[in-house]
């Protein structure tokens, strides 16, 4: 099921044309952004981490909603399996080209670490958050 939602966030978020998306002036702004939405996370609050990221994401307002909701209902389901979160951590930033950027962070939980990656890409009037995920499996982040 999660694999299914990680899937369809992203294709979600790639394949929508740009939406008159809030742009983010440089990469340590982008970065801001990402611990913002991170603390948020780490605090329990899905809600709050999802409309900080709101202004930036390139998709139309009632489909981000409801990957938002969608994500809520996930997050429920291992709150009982993982435990509560307990804080996060900012694991590597990596720059293809000069305009796109990702970083990676986990969410750390009583039992489990969930990785959240971010892509934020350059366009003429700045930066913006095209595509984010998270899930519940970490291996790939051993794979670089």
């Amino acid at each position: 099921m999660l694999k299914k939602l990680v899937i369809a966030i992203t294709l979600i978020i790639c394949q929508v044309s740009f939406v008159n998306a809030a742009t983010i002036p440089d990469e340590s702004t982008a970065k801001e952004l990402a611990n913002k939405v991170m603390q948020q996370v780490a605090a329990g609050n899905l809600g709050a981490a999802f409309k900080e990221m709101k202004p930036y994401v390139v998709i139309p307002e009632s489909e981000f909603d409801s990957v938002a909701l969608q994500s809520k209902a996930q997050r429920e389901q291992y709150g009982t399996r993982y435990g509560a979160a307990v804080g996060y951590e900012f694991v590597d930033s990596k720059k293809v080209g000069t305009s796109l950027l990702r970083l990676r962070y986990l969410e750390k939980t009583n039992r489990h670490a969930l990785p959240w990656v971010f892509y934020f890409y350059k366009t003429p009037e700045g930066w913006i958050l095209n595509t984010f995920t998270w899930k519940d499996t970490f291996q790939e982040m051993f794979s670089e």
